[in-house]
């Protein structure tokens, strides 16, 4: 992929899927693990408090750079990478950190998202016990 060809999207919660990423963006490249600050009702209701609980509302996700520009009116935000480089991504989603709570739990391990955020995003776990049948993250 050229370095002028494609965009750049910033994956968060069930979204990072590994499998569902390779499914959706055939095409696609990981570029690296980074964050953003989250604004005021953008992350979904159920993960809004173990959010909130980090500093500056962090989220943490995976940019993946796609060989087509993403057509249509998508949300752009400025997203730092963890080796401290800085990109504009388009965001997937209505919502940041959707989806069911195992399946985001499950995506930030599986990308080794920072220790303290994957913690925190453990809290919005089912209680032992409980399915979190239906509880998909969006409230």
């Amino acid at each position: 992929m050229d370095e002028q060809d494609g965009d750049y999207l910033f994956l968060t919660g069930a979204d990072m899927d590994p499998t569902l990423v390779r499914r959706a963006y055939s095409g696609g490249r990981f570029v690296a693990r980074a964050v953003l600050a989250a604004e005021a009702g953008e992350v979904a209701p159920a993960f809004a408090p173990a959010v909130a609980g980090l500093s500056g509302g962090d989220v943490w996700g995976i940019l993946v750079r796609v060989p087509a520009a993403i057509a249509g009116d998508v949300r752009r935000r400025p997203v730092t990478t963890d080796d401290g480089r800085a990109f504009t991504a388009a965001l997937a989603g209505e919502h940041l950190v959707a989806g069911l709570p195992a399946a985001t739990f499950a995506a930030a391990r599986y990308w080794e998202l920072p220790p303290a955020y994957t913690a925190r995003l453990a809290t919005a776990l089912p209680a032992p016990g409980r399915d979190g049948g239906g509880q998909d993250g969006e409230g």
